[in-house]
Order: C-alpha cells, then structure tokens, then sequence
C-alpha cells in the first residue's frame, strides 16, 4: 500500500506567503497539509480556510496563544498520532525558504531511513540571500552543536525534515524543553540517542522574501544553551 503523507506547517504571521506555498507544494505533490497557527493576528488562519474549500488535503490546527515552535509542533504530532491516518510525517517551514521541489527527495530517502533531514551544509554551502555574519552564525552554531552533543550532522538546526509515524511516541514521550527552535536541535538529538536510522539530504534555503523572522536573542539563546543542557542531561542517563 502506498504511503500515506502529511506535511505539518507552523504558522504566525504568514498571510502573504500561504498562497505561493500552497502552490507551490501542489506543482510537487498531492500530499496532505496541516497548518498549525499560533493565533496570528494578520489573517493567516482565513487564508488557509479559504484553501480548505476547496481542498479536503489541507487542516488547520488554529492555536489560541502564540507558544514558540516546539508547542506548535508537539500539538500536531499529537493530532497526527490519534488519527493514526498518516505514514510519513514531514516538516517545513511557511515563508518559503523550504523549497517544496525537495519534498519528494525527502520521501525518496524514507524508503531507506526512518528520519530525513534536508541539510543546507552537507555538500558546502547551499543558501541564498543570507548576509556573510548571519551564515556564519548559522554554520558556526551547526559546529558548535556538533562538538557539545556529539551529534554528526552537518545541519542539526534545519527545520525542513521528514519521518516515519512510528517514530511519533517517542517524539511525544521525550521530556523535550525547548519551545522556540532550539526544539529542532532537541528532538534531534533524542531520535539520534535512541538509536534511530537517521541521514540527510542536500538542500537549497532560500531566506524569506515577505513577511518578517522569528529569530529573536530570546530564540538564539535558548539554542546556544540547549546543547550544553542536553549534554549535562546525558552525563545522568
């Protein structure tokens, strides 16, 4: 039987981009989206009822507060996990920096793999129109995390990922702390310490061209700190 796919979405803010993403997703694929809003207050979650008219592929799990990323996610998975309706989970990001031409390279890889995840480093440098301090920030930090936890990815911060619904209890039974995008080192790490297939795949980012980041000092912090917690935490375990 075919697998069944499912592409998780978070969202705050996005209104401008959910148009040319959902098109562009479609031009790749027919798999299944769930948007996940943290109660954006721009029009983003009418945006995506307005494409649920029209196409029963597309949910929208609609927030009542803004909780950072890891929430956002760890509300899906649980969704996606009741259900028990889907195969292969895959994760983007919604202000088109994941280029949805890289999703079905990703599935490609779960025929082999338990968890995919789309590296912007494994083959030099594969990012557009970021500034020289913000790359070296981001390779910096990868290295950084590679050297703390012992982890040998060469993106341990992409959020463009894909893996096998078995892999959700364990995502939702680890004690993960993190809620800004540090959970994406975080969940990482558990799948890689409990043994998992895990590989990765190159891809093209391209930073975002509306709307605003949500990479704040408070979010940049809590990724530079995590890796040492994770590292004390393994010292007990």
């Amino acid at each position: 039987m075919k697998p069944r796919r499912i592409i998780l979405i978070p969202t705050f803010n996005e209104v401008q981009n959910i148009q040319p993403l959902y098109d562009s997703i479609r031009s790749e694929c027919s798999y299944d989206m769930m948007f996940i809003d943290d109660n954006s207050p721009d029009g983003t979650a009418l945006r995506i009822q307005n494409l649920m008219e029209t196409d029963p592929g597309v949910q929208l799990l609609k927030r009542k507060t803004k909780e950072g990323l890891g929430q956002a996610y760890r509300e899906a998975f649980g969704m996606v996990h009741e259900s028990g309706r889907w195969d292969r989970i895959f994760m983007m990001d919604a202000d088109l920096s994941h280029q949805p031409i890289h999703i079905k390279e990703i599935d490609s890889a779960l025929d082999d793999h338990a968890f995919v995840v789309g590296s912007r480093y494994l083959r030099g440098v594969s990012v557009l129109n970021w500034s020289i301090i913000r790359l070296n920030l981001s390779y910096g930090a990868n290295r950084y995390i590679r050297l703390i936890t012992g982890m040998p990815f060469s993106d341990c911060t992409s959020g463009f990922r894909g893996f096998h619904a078995d892999l959700l209890p364990l995502l939702l039974s680890t004690d993960i702390k993190s809620s800004g995008y540090a959970f994406l080192v975080e969940t990482l790490y558990d799948v890689w310490k409990n043994g998992t297939d895990i590989c990765e795949v190159p891809i093209v980012f391209v930073e975002r061209t509306s709307g605003d980041s949500k990479v704040s000092m408070q979010v940049f912090a809590e990724s530079l700190l995590t890796p040492l917690r994770l590292r004390i935490k393994s010292l007990f375990v």
